[in-house]
């Protein structure tokens, strides 16, 4: 009677439930293995293998895309030497109304000259009597464009001195990428890369406060417009790091560099090369990490980045 049960058991244990297990059978002439598996772990297993394979599709097609959007760095300065030529273009154009105002004074100062005799004329020779006469006869129209020139003198250097202070804010207002490369982090709340490694439960959720941009070691790093360097050394967590300052109330910052090539107190142009990007500080891969800060408070970056394209472009 108390076998009964124990074997019905053995025999229920030697043949699982059909609907709950696979069996796996490999026979050999002289001996048999055989494995039986549960049907959730064979659909967890093949539920892995889909999203790892998932994954690395998507990793694939990232790379891909972003190996297409990557800019190399000769290109990023034929555009910012093209785009600083169009700024000086401009400029010139707005300066050609001075010195054509100056040119046509000297015209004039010539002309009143050779129509009135008694002025010494020692560069130029007499003028004949006839275009005396012609020019004695309205002398009413030369005071006027006298006038007029003079106005439009005054006018040209108001101008200039309205534009002046324009241009200097232009210069030193960040308006160029400053490196080439592929946006990998934006500005904002994001999943912290450090949350799982740390050593004191960093919060998985954290604020970035500015731009990284990925490329090969080595990419150098330009100013994105003009300013005196204030911080060029090691920064703890930004590893080697530049601060450029541009005004009162305009930083910029380029973090994570390998090489610097710039000192604390050196003015630097829109362009001029700063460093190398790196991976120094604490980062998780080669990088440049690009903040804009407003009044000592980050700003999002983006909308400085093309700036100067926009504005050149409204120009034309």
């Amino acid at each position: 009677m108390v076998r009964k049960p124990i074997t019905r058991r053995a025999i229920r244990l030697s043949r699982p439930d059909r609907d709950k297990f696979f069996t796996l059978m490999l026979v050999f002439s002289h001996r048999t293995f055989r494995w039986s598996v549960r049907r959730k772990a064979v659909l967890w297993a093949a539920g892995t293998l889909l999203a790892v394979y998932a994954v690395a599709m998507i990793g694939s097609a990232y790379g891909l895309w972003a190996s297409k959007r990557l800019m190399s760095f000769t290109q990023l300065q034929r555009e910012t030497a093209s785009q600083q030529w169009q700024v000086k273009q401009s400029l010139e154009q707005a300066q050609g109304l001075e010195k054509e105002i100056s040119t046509l004074k000297e015209q004039l100062s010539e002309l009143l000259k050779q129509i009135d005799p008694r002025q010494p004329v020692p560069s130029l020779p007499a003028v004949p009597g006839g275009q005396k006469e012609e020019g004695s006869q309205d002398p009413s129209k030369i005071s006027r464009l006298r006038m007029d020139l003079e106005r439009t003198s005054e006018q040209a250097k108001l101008i200039r001195a309205s534009m002046d202070p324009i241009i200097e804010r232009w210069n030193r207002t960040p308006s160029i990428l400053p490196t080439a490369g592929y946006l990998s982090s934006g500005f904002g709340l994001r999943l912290s890369p450090f949350s799982k490694n740390s050593d004191k439960g960093a919060a998985p959720v954290g604020f970035h406060s500015g731009l990284d941009i990925c490329n090969a070691p080595g990419t150098p790093i330009q100013a994105t417009a003009d300013a005196v360097v204030v911080t060029a050394g090691w920064m703890d967590a930004y590893g080697y790091c530049v601060v450029l300052r541009h005004s009162d109330e305009l930083e910029t910052l380029y973090a994570h560099m390998s090489h610097l090539e710039v000192v604390p107190g050196q003015r630097v142009t829109r362009g001029h090369i700063l460093g190398e990007m790196g991976q120094s500080g604490q980062a998780t891969g080669v990088h440049l990490h690009y903040e804009v800060r407003l009044h000592g408070r980050p700003v999002n970056p983006k909308p400085y980045l093309r700036l100067q394209k926009q504005w050149l472009s409204a120009l034309t």
